[in-house]
């Protein structure tokens, strides 16, 4: 019906969907809070990369195993915006 859907899948491939956001990988325990905390309805594209770029670098610094940056992508109606995300690589 063309009705747009957040949706994720664990790691046997099962689907779960979200009507706010979806964590995956090594770090989502790490990353809820910031997520919970900052994440709201209806944010514009650039706001909402700075936002994920925060909860990203938190959740990066306080798991050794979550790597050293992120490509990110945020999809709109119009386009694709993709941006590389560095962290810390000490």
């Amino acid at each position: 019906d063309g009705t747009t859907y957040l949706c994720g899948m664990d790691s046997i491939g099962a689907m779960e969907t979200a009507k706010d956001f979806m964590l995956s990988g090594t770090a989502p325990e790490s990353l809820y809070g910031m997520c919970e905390s900052m994440w709201r309805p209806d944010m514009e594209p650039e706001e909402l990369f700075e936002t994920l770029a925060q909860c990203l670098l938190s959740g990066v610094d306080r798991d050794a195993l979550a790597g050293w940056g992120a490509i990110v992508h945020i999809i709109t109606k119009d386009k694709v915006i993709t941006r590389t995300l560095r962290g810390r690589m000490d």
